[in-house]
């Protein structure tokens, strides 16, 4: 008997919930047509596009982007991950799509999972469904497992329910201890034949409890390998009627369907116990951090977080806690083997279950690498707040920052001195652009150098600078020593000049200065009250500064 490999109900089961794109596909000659989209997939489509080809849903750029990623990832024989766009209400989406290739004898089908690229989709819920097809399977099946000569190693309780023995009874026993004789000889010989070959037997049987009463299974025996694919146990499933064979047929495809996402996926995906140990890890330990499965299985996971990311870790249990859904999303420090470390988006989900009576939890990880995502937003931010050319903090950054310093300063007072340079434009005009940007750069050196680096400069644009000199304590009677001695610094370092390409500068600056809380309690008052100043020191000739209060007294 054929089964398909996802049946229409148990795609929903599993995908419409999800925030992202899902389309399973089944490969016919040279295209490929659609079998079943989800429910957030519908927002592509005007109709619904269930056994239509790929080239009858989009126009003639979108068929060979796909169809060419789809045949690649069949080629390869496993998951192609890609970009590309497409448009709903309007709004144009970029994407990122994970294309898995499934065989099944000779069908050949994709998974293809599509996210927008803004967005990072966690895969918490498949490794969900996978403790509850654990769940469901102990709850509603009868289960025993025997060696590989069919003697009865493990049953489960409700194998003991059903069948009236109990496991002491069962275990070291085959299973002609619940032979109805009912089938011929022959029946047992071709299940043995199939079995042994390495094959999954499905079938019906007819069982007799310890009582003398029939009952009967859909039964599947399943051979288990160890490593050197040498069969070492068979594991029986059975259920005592149609409807929980059903069940067990779509919680087996819900576990196929979880390991082909898990398996293929390039998400970190682990699950540990309370204490942190590790239960499960998904191959991408291996491709993404290089550490082998054998030497993260039972270890503490929490040890390949990097220290930075370890206060969140130390109070992981709290933080769950808090959460009503007990599921926390940050991003996370992770180390590789060789001592380098990633960046990444994890979502850690807590999820309890019963076990023999006993209440148990794990922690599930997942998480995405962001490394570059988040250099990038770094880079970003910086350049924000820093002028492209000088690498000095900004006007932006100046908002920023001064009015924290107004509301820290307590009985000293803040300068804010506006400089401009004389004459800077002669050196563009003369030498060009080129040599400006260089000779602002120089002019931005300087202004450091001239501080030594104590006080926190500003380039507000062209020539135009801004230094905040805090801490002033000596500010009597309109002036400042201690000011004016950083003014003079600075005015000397000027004076010496620099050399670009032999050609000498030694420009002048012009300087306007307000005192907080004299001049102003607010940033715009006292930049203005500076600028004011500045243009009364430029009016008086090169190279002077003037206090807010001489113009303002």
């Amino acid at each position: 008997m054929s089964y398909p490999i996802l049946t229409q109900k148990q795609f929903h089961l599993l995908y419409d919930l999800v925030d992202e794109y899902v389309f399973f596909m089944r490969k016919e000659r040279n295209t490929f047509v659609y079998e079943y989209i989800n429910k957030k997939a519908e927002e592509i489509f005007n109709e619904n596009p269930h056994g239509r080809l790929l080239e009858q849903c989009f126009d003639d750029f979108h068929c060979k982007t796909i169809l060419y990623h789809y045949n690649r990832a069949c080629m390869l024989k496993q998951s192609v991950s890609y970009q590309d766009h497409h448009c709903i209400k309007g709004a144009t989406f970029v994407n990122e799509t994970s294309a898995i290739p499934i065989f099944d004898g000779n069908n050949v089908y994709i998974l293809a999972t599509t996210k927008e690229v803004i967005k990072t989709k966690e895969l918490q819920e498949s490794t969900y469904i996978l403790e509850s097809y654990r769940k469901g399977v102990n709850d509603a099946a009868l289960v025993a497992m025997t060696n590989e000569k069919g003697i009865i190693e493990m049953v489960n309780e409700l194998f003991e329910t059903t069948s009236k023995f109990t496991k002491e009874e069962l275990i070291g026993k085959s299973f002609w201890m619940i032979n109805s004789n009912y089938h011929e000889d022959s029946y047992f010989e071709q299940i043995w034949e199939t079995i042994q070959k390495g094959e999954i037997w499905r079938g019906q049987i007819r069982n007799r409890t310890k009582y003398g009463s029939f009952y009967w299974v859909d039964a599947t025996i399943i051979p288990i390998t160890n490593e050197n694919g040498i069969i070492e146990k068979y594991l029986t499933i059975q259920f005592d009627n149609t409807e929980k064979k059903q069940m067990m047929t779509e919680l087996r495809n819900i576990e196929r369907s979880f390991k082909l996402i898990t398996e293929h996926s390039n998400d970190l995906i682990a699950i540990t116990d309370e204490d942190g140990y590790l239960l499960y890890s998904s191959p991408s330990h291996e491709t993404i951090l290089n550490y082998e499965k054998e030497e993260l299985l039972g270890t503490y996971y929490l040890n390949i977080i990097a220290k930075e990311s370890s206060n969140l870790i130390e109070n992981l249990k709290t933080n769950l806690m808090q959460n009503n859904n007990n599921k926390i999303r940050t991003e996370l420090l992770i180390k590789t083997k060789d001592g380098s470390t990633i960046w990444t988006d994890t979502t850690i989900t807590t999820v309890q279950s019963t076990v023999y009576d006993e209440e148990q939890k794990w922690y599930v990880f997942v998480s995405r690498e962001i490394t570059e995502k988040r250099a990038l937003e770094e880079q970003l931010k910086f350049l924000a707040f820093h002028d492209s050319l000088t690498g000095l903090p900004n006007r932006r950054m100046f908002y920023e920052k001064i009015p924290e310093a107004i509301q820290l300063a307590s009985n000293t007072n803040i300068a804010i001195l506006f400089i401009d340079g004389d004459n800077f434009k002669e050196v563009n005009d003369q030498f060009g652009h080129d040599m400006g940007d260089r000779f602002l750069n120089h002019f931005a050196e300087k202004l450091k150098q001239s501080v030594l680096e104590q006080y926190k400069i500003y380039r507000f644009g062209g020539d135009e600078f801004v230094i905040v000199v805090d801490q002033i304590n000596d500010y009597i009677n309109g002036k400042s020593d201690m000011l004016e001695t950083t003014i003079q610094s600075i005015q000397y370092t000027f004076k010496k000049g620099w050399t670009i390409d032999t050609i000498q500068f030694s420009p002048t600056i012009s300087i306007g200065v307000s005192i907080f809380p004299h001049d102003g309690s607010t940033v715009n008052e006292l930049l203005i009250n500076a600028d004011l100043a500045l243009y009364e020191a430029k009016k008086l000739g090169k190279n002077n500064f003037v206090y807010s209060n001489a113009v303002h007294p």
